[in-house]
């Protein structure tokens, strides 16, 4: 009978975990997230495995460069969209209604821009448009950390430049992981996103009257300053709380 209630109590424990997990993953399918593959790699097949998983939990929007078309029979007919052929106004709309930017496969080029903040180049603008919009950005590290080879035999400069580039962008809040960590690293920095709070002040609202602008949109756990809530009342600017689980910006 002992083994009957032990067996009887584990079964409802099983059960209430299981639709604890299903109810997050139906909440996350509504998230709007993006993955851009933007340069060439030596194995696609291993990038589009390792992100496979995000297609589960999140609402994913993959955002191709044409260095990609010629991956397109082992995308398996996933849905993309080509952003050379998406007009600025048209990125900007689709960044500010995603949470979390995912880079399955990096490259010196996308390190050492993103570093130093030159968005001459479209892949690098819509990273650099995710950081000032404060979402989190997820980038694989494999084929641009240098493995144990290239330690011992690149020149000390050569590498000690690409740790800066590593280092500052880290700094910036970017998410450096191995490909095998991505997924798990963008449910976390997704979590981190929805407990972040804002803090809008004064001089946000002046900017905002200097913009024209008659509301703030804020994440719901944003804090307002009183001088801000002062200020907007004297110049009638709305600060209107948003869900974050939806994508927007502040």
């Amino acid at each position: 009978m002992l083994v009957d209630i032990k067996t009887q109590v584990k079964m409802l424990v099983q059960q209430v975990v299981e639709s604890y997990l299903k109810d997050e993953m139906n909440t996350k399918k509504d998230v709007p997230i993006a993955i851009l593959l933007s340069y060439q790699s030596s194995n696609p097949a291993t990038v589009l495995e390792a992100v496979t998983p995000l297609l589960d939990t999140y609402n994913v929007t993959f955002l191709l460069t044409k260095e990609w078309l010629s991956f397109q029979e082992q995308m398996k007919g996933l849905s993309y969209v080509l952003i050379e052929n998406m007009s600025q106004h048209e990125l900007t709309a689709m960044i500010h209604q995603s949470s979390v930017l995912v880079i399955p496969q990096a490259s010196y080029r996308l390190l050492s821009k993103l570093a130093l903040t030159m968005d001459d180049e479209t892949a690098v603008w819509v990273a650099v448009q995710y950081q000032l919009q404060g979402k989190p950005i997820v980038i694989a590290s494999n084929g641009v950390e240098p493995t144990v080879y290239q330690q011992i035999h690149a020149p000390h400069t050569v590498q000690e430049r690409i740790q800066s580039y590593i280092r500052r962008i880290q700094a910036d809040q970017v998410k450096w992981v191995p490909l095998s960590k991505l997924v798990k690293t963008v449910d976390e920095k997704y979590a981190a996103y929805l407990d972040k709070q804002p803090l809008i002040l004064a001089k946000h609202v002046e900017r905002a009257y200097q913009e024209g602008l008659k509301q703030i949109e804020v994440t719901e756990k944003s804090r307002v300053t009183p001088s801000a809530k002062d200020l907007a009342r004297e110049f009638k600017i709305q600060i209107k709380p948003i869900d974050s689980s939806k994508g927007g910006t502040i």
